[in-house]
């Protein structure tokens, strides 16, 4: 299977044993790429700043982020380099770098990355291909994951990021490969996150297939801490969203969902991206 790096870490023991836990913010955002929109509202220039601002506002720790085109990846690395670092895949290239990506992006000073890998959603998942195939459209689709360590307390876990599938049969058929590649790169079973654009409503066999495997930190979330919108997917149009596609998965032991948002904020009554960012508190327990 391709490994795009790998780097390995070692721990002080003060730093593995300063805590039992640790709690983050873990988010998703399709981003939407900048090269699409022509209207006079949502031209990649005047929408720049109300999507920095709706990241600022959303304070994640750690998120997937989609549609990260490549000139989006430069203005995120200027905007908040000093605080966050990024690492984008690309199924549209051999060696996962350059255009239309999607990445992980985490807080500098609080995250290491490690063991970065990467895939396709295909019958061939370690070979770049085109199997996202119907009538609307024809795509390359993937995943990137990798594992990320907390500094303060050395604890572990593992997470995939991937902006699925558009066409609903390939859509569904290729969910399982997102488990066959966590089980593959998570050997170790650390508390794992599956974060995304997953293309797919709650009711979708997709959709069905990924809750086999993990828990939907929306449904599992006390209601009472479910908080802002339940749809992700606003199309520019629709203030309340008008379906939900975006997600956070999790799975494994010593994983406590604390509270889930959707953020349908509107910046001057415009739009940030067509999707909303989704984002949970979670904490975990020691696995260092």
């Amino acid at each position: 299977m391709h490994i795009a790096s790998s780097s390995s870490m070692t721990m002080t023991s003060d730093a593995m044993s300063a805590s039992s836990s640790m709690e983050f913010r873990l988010g998703s955002y399709n981003l939407r790429v900048s090269y699409l929109d022509t209207d006079d509202d949502n031209v990649w220039p005047v929408r720049r700043p109300r999507l920095m601002k709706s990241i600022r506002d959303n304070a994640f720790d750690v998120a997937g982020l989609q549609e990260a085109d490549a000139r989006i990846q430069a203005d995120l690395k200027d905007e908040f380099g000093d605080t966050y670092s990024f690492w984008f895949f690309s199924p549209y290239s051999k060696d996962g770098t350059g255009d239309k990506a999607h990445g992980i992006m985490f807080r500098t000073s609080n995250f290491e990355i490690s063991v970065k890998r990467f895939f396709w959603a295909s019958d061939t998942p370690a070979f770049c291909s085109m199997a996202d195939v119907g009538p609307k459209g024809d795509y390359k689709r993937g995943g990137c994951c990798a594992v990320l360590t907390h500094i303060a307390s050395g604890i572990r876990f593992f997470l995939m990021c991937t902006h699925a599938c558009y066409n609903e049969e390939p859509n569904s058929r290729y969910a399982r490969v997102y488990q066959l590649m966590e089980s593959e790169y998570n050997p170790e079973g650390l508390p794992s996150f599956f974060v995304g654009d997953m293309n797919a409503e709650p009711e979708s066999e997709a959709s069905r297939l990924y809750r086999r495997y993990w828990n939907d930190s929306f449904l599992t979330v006390a209601q009472s801490s479910r908080n802002g919108l339940a749809n992700t997917y606003n199309g520019y149009e629709c203030p309340v969203g008008r379906s939900r596609i975006d997600y956070l998965y999790y799975r494994g032991k010593g994983i406590n969902v604390r509270a889930y948002n959707c953020d349908g904020s509107l910046y001057g009554g415009k739009y940030a991206s067509d999707h909303f960012p989704i984002t949970a508190d979670i904490i975990i327990s020691g696995n260092a």
